[in-house]
C-alpha cells in the first residue's frame, strides 16, 4: 500500500493544505508614481496569490499566456515569473506587482509586494495564469504539475476581451472556499468587476480600493454537510467502484481533490456508483452536490 497522506475535515468546514492559488487579478488604469502622480494610467497590475499550509516554493512558477489561442496547439505560456526566492511560506498571501509598484502601496499599505522576483506578471486584461511546479528553477526544467490557473485562453481564438473572464481596466477575485484547480480552469468560480470597470470616473484610488479589497480569500467553507443520508462505501476502498447513496436517490455530481486541492475527478453518479480506478493509494476529498445541497466526505482509497 502507497503512503497515505491525511486531512483534517471539520464538521462544518473543510480548508486544504499545501496549495498556492490565484486569488485576485487586477488591470488598473492609475499612475505608476501614486494616487496623485502623473506618469501612466495602466497601473497597477496585480496577481494576488494565497499560499494554504506551508509550500516551498522553490520551482514554482506564475506564468502567463497573452491573449488567447485559436486552439490547444497554440497555447504558448510563457517562462514566468520563478517563485523560488520566496522560499516557505505558510498561510499567507503573495502581492505579484508587475507594474505600478508605488502606487499599489499607497492603495493598500497593509499589502507588501513580493520583493527579489524577475518577470512580475503585467497583464492587459485577456491574460491568463498559472501557478506550477517545474524539476528545475529559471528557464530550464520540464513542467511536474499545474497547482491552479485562472483564465481559459481557448476561450479567445481571436485576441478580444470577449471571455466571461477577461478583465481589461477592472479586475476578478476567486470566490472564497474555491480550492485550487489543477489547470482546470472554471469561470463561475470568479467574481469579476466586468471590462471598464475602473474607467473614469472610477479611476481613482479610492474606489478600485474600495471595488477589489486584497488579502481577504479564505480557503474555509461552511454547510458542506447538506445532504440527508448521505453514505459512502466501502470507506476505505481497495477496488475501482465507490458507492454513493442518499436519502433522497436524487441526480448527483462528485468532485474528488487530493491532499493539494487539486481536482483529479468530475464526474456523476450512476447508479449509486463512480469509477475510482484512477485514483492512487491516499486520502481524498470528496465532494457530492445533490439538489442544490452539498456534502463532503474524506475517502480512503488503497
Amino acid at each position: 500500500m502507497k503512503k497515505l497522506y491525511f486531512l483534517t475535515l471539520l464538521a462544518t468546514a473543510f480548508t486544504f493544505g499545501q496549495s498556492v492559488v490565484i486569488t485576485t487579478v487586477i488591470d488598473g488604469t492609475l499612475p505608476s508614481d501614486g494616487c496623485a502622480g502623473s506618469s501612466g494610467s495602466s497601473n497597477p497590475k496585480l496577481v494576488e496569490l494565497y499560499v494554504s499550509g506551508t509550500v516551498d516554493l522553490t520551482n514554482y512558477r506564475l506564468q502567463t499566456e497573452s491573449n488567447g489561442a485559436a486552439d490547444a496547439a497554440s497555447i504558448s505560456w510563457n517562462t514566468g515569473c520563478d517563485l523560488t526566492a520566496l522560499g516557505t511560506v505558510t498561510d499567507s498571501f503573495i502581492y505579484l506587482v508587475g507594474a505600478g509598484e508605488t502606487t499599489f502601496t499607497e492603495m493598500y499599505p497593509s499589502a507588501t509586494p513580493a520583493a527579489g522576483l524577475t518577470s512580475l506578471p503585467n497583464g492587459n486584461g485577456n491574460d491568463a495564469y498559472r501557478v506550477a511546479l517545474y524539476d528545475a528553477p529559471g528557464t530550464a526544467g520540464n513542467l511536474v504539475s499545474v497547482m491552479d490557473q485562472f483564465g481559459d485562453p481557448l476561450d479567445l481564438p481571436v485576441n478580444d476581451y470577449s471571455a466571461a473572464w477577461c478583465y481589461q481596466d477592472s479586475y476578478a477575485k476567486r470566490n472564497n472556499g474555491v480550492v485550487a484547480n489543477g489547470g482546470t480552469f472554471d469561470s463561475s468560480t470568479f467574481t469579476y468587476g466586468g471590462n471598464a470597470a475602473f474607467a473614469s470616473p472610477n479611476n481613482t484610488c479610492a474606489f478600485i480600493t474600495a471595488a477589489v479589497p486584497v488579502g481577504t480569500f479564505t480557503l474555509t467553507t461552511k454547510a458542506f454537510n447538506g445532504i440527508n443520508g448521505l453514505t459512502l462505501y466501502p470507506n476505505p476502498v481497495s477496488g475501482n467502484v465507490l458507492n454513493i447513496t442518499s436519502s433522497n436517490n436524487g441526480a448527483m455530481s462528485v468532485q474528488i481533490f487530493d491532499v493539494l486541492g487539486k481536482r483529479v475527478a468530475n464526474t456523476s453518479v450512476i447508479n449509486n456508483q463512480i469509477n475510482i480506478s484512477g485514483l492512487n493509494s491516499g486520502v481524498y476529498i470528496v465532494k457530492i452536490t445533490e439538489e442544490g445541497k452539498t456534502a463532503t466526505r474524506k475517502l480512503v482509497v488503497k
